[in-house]
């Protein structure tokens, strides 16, 4: 873990908190930057994980910002809100149905209604 560069590191901890699953992470650090690290090597730099419980506080930090960015930019994209989904999901519905497309409106129904049963609704962990 010390004897990867300063780059990798910063992009390993921005991936993690980007909530990239490990072997994503050591796959994308092979390909922009040749490096091969393995997932246990990944699972050190990310401070909620065992592995990861004496990572420097200054990366630790860094890794919460980027977390706490990326949860605010959801909140921008239409499609990350409930209202966006089921906003988005009547447009297609009402479209179907005036085309004729009766088993696709049905579906998109079905979908909208799962949604509002919160079936889509992810549970956040603190």
């Amino acid at each position: 873990m010390a004897g990867l560069p300063t780059a990798v590191r910063m992009h390993i901890l921005t991936e993690l908190a980007c909530f990239a699953t490990p072997s994503q992470v050591a796959d994308s650090v092979k390909e922009q930057f040749g490096v091969t690290v393995s997932r246990q090597c990944v699972e050190a730099h990310h401070p909620e994980r065992r592995a990861g419980a004496k990572l420097n506080p200054a990366l630790r930090v860094l890794f919460y910002e980027t977390r706490a960015k990326l949860l605010v930019e959801l909140d921008d994209i239409g499609l990350a809100s409930r209202a966006g989904r089921l906003r988005a999901l009547d447009r297609m519905a009402g479209t179907a149905e005036q085309m004729g497309n009766l088993a696709l409106a049905a579906q998109l129904i079905g979908q909208a209604a799962r949604e509002v049963g919160g079936m889509y609704a992810a549970s956040r962990r603190t």
